[in-house]
């Protein structure tokens, strides 16, 4: 018995999802270049009520971006509290460090993969007098009793370095065989009962750089190494211990492993090497709450002239679209016999049952 017409809900009641609001959704015209990009800039490390601004005491003091792909990178310097709850003795030993690196390898101090994890390379010509232990103390204590003047002289390391890989600008200039499968993301900004979106270039996670700690380490190896050929110019016995032995392990891999390991580590190179050659450009941080920043926001984030935009009309129906979106489905060899045999064991069973519906119809002719 099929229910009555009443006792069927009706479209108003079984529609849990109303409409509320309609947009004109406008899509904003792309001008990605070198020196002009839309960042997705995430901090992992840092909780949503207290962002990097003005108002918070945290505005960064610099920016820098490595903007060709595949070596982009963004770094910023926070400035740090340096009158509570911090150690100046660390602070004025990588600052002394931070400076010894900018004299010796590079004006920017860089390290880690922004740098291409490159080895260290000598900036000047000449020798740059690196203090010893003794003479490195004794500059310390002195800046310990007027820390102030120590600061404003930029010998206190009173800034912490985020930065991080910029993800998404390389798939463009890359060959399609080498494309890194990853999201595309879209920023909208609503105005009236208009939604423009805009594509996002690229997206970074900031995370805490510790090119101060490379920094200590390459110090160290500088002095020791000075020290070391000065011991050996005055005629001293400086015989280096011999390194310990290492083991050997031979292990025997297939061609398809080895190919898709050769082409990660030619793109891993292509990304280091690109990160190395690639000086910073420095950039100039507008803060959030600015009147420029404002002004940009309505400059880039919205389309000027909404009358004369072009109608985009989609070259896909609805089953090519869920084609395109959908996985496709890949069955193992074992599964596709098992279901060629179980059809064919169907079909057998089918013929069987025509055979006998038809015998019974002779039979009942026949009676």
């Amino acid at each position: 018995m099929s229910p009555s017409r009443d006792a069927l809900p009706s479209d108003a009641d079984d529609d849990d999802d109303p409409v509320t609001a309609e947009y004109t959704v406008y899509l904003t015209p792309s001008t990605s270049t070198t020196t002009s990009q839309i960042l997705l800039v995430q901090y992992p490390n840092r909780a949503r009520p207290h962002p990097y601004n003005h108002a918070h005491g945290s505005c960064p003091t610099a920016a820098r971006l490595k903007p060709c792909a595949p070596g982009q990178h963004l770094e910023l310097d926070i400035p740090l509290n340096t009158t509570m709850n911090f150690n100046k003795h660390a602070a004025l030993l990588w600052g002394d460090a931070l400076q010894t690196a900018r004299d010796v390898q590079n004006p920017t101090a860089t390290y880690g993969l922004a740098a291409g994890l490159a080895p260290t390379r000598p900036r000047v010509a000449g020798r740059v007098t690196v203090p010893d232990a003794v003479e490195r103390d004794e500059r310390v204590q002195a800046d310990l009793e007027n820390f102030t003047s120590a600061e404003v002289a930029g010998r206190v390391m009173g800034t912490m370095t985020l930065g991080g890989r910029v993800v998404g600008g390389e798939e463009e200039q890359m060959g399609e065989s080498q494309q890194q499968a990853g999201p595309k993301y879209f920023v909208g900004a609503f105005r009236g009962e208009e939604l423009h979106l805009t594509r996002v270039d690229g997206t970074v996670q900031m995370r805490p750089q510790f090119h101060h700690v490379d920094a200590e380490e390459q110090r160290n190896r500088l002095a020791a190494s000075r020290a070391a050929a000065a011991l050996e110019a005055t005629g001293a016995d400086g015989v280096r211990p011999g390194g310990d032995p290492r083991a050997i392990l031979m292990k025997h891999k297939s061609g398809r492993e080895e190919s898709a390991r050769e082409r990660l580590e030619d793109r891993t190179r292509a990304q280091l090497h690109a990160a190395e050659a690639q000086p910073w450009v420095q950039l100039d941080y507008v803060d959030e709450d600015m009147d420029e920043a404002y002004t940009r926001f309505r400059e880039r984030m919205f389309m000027r002239d909404t009358q004369a935009c072009a109608r985009l009309e989609s070259g896909m129906q609805g089953e090519d679209y869920l084609d395109a979106v959908s996985r496709p489905r890949r069955e193992s060899p074992s599964r596709r016999r098992k279901r060629a045999k179980g059809k064919k064991y169907m079909d057998d069973r089918d013929g069987d049952r025509r055979e006998g519906l038809e015998g019974t119809a002779e039979g009942i002719e026949a009676g």
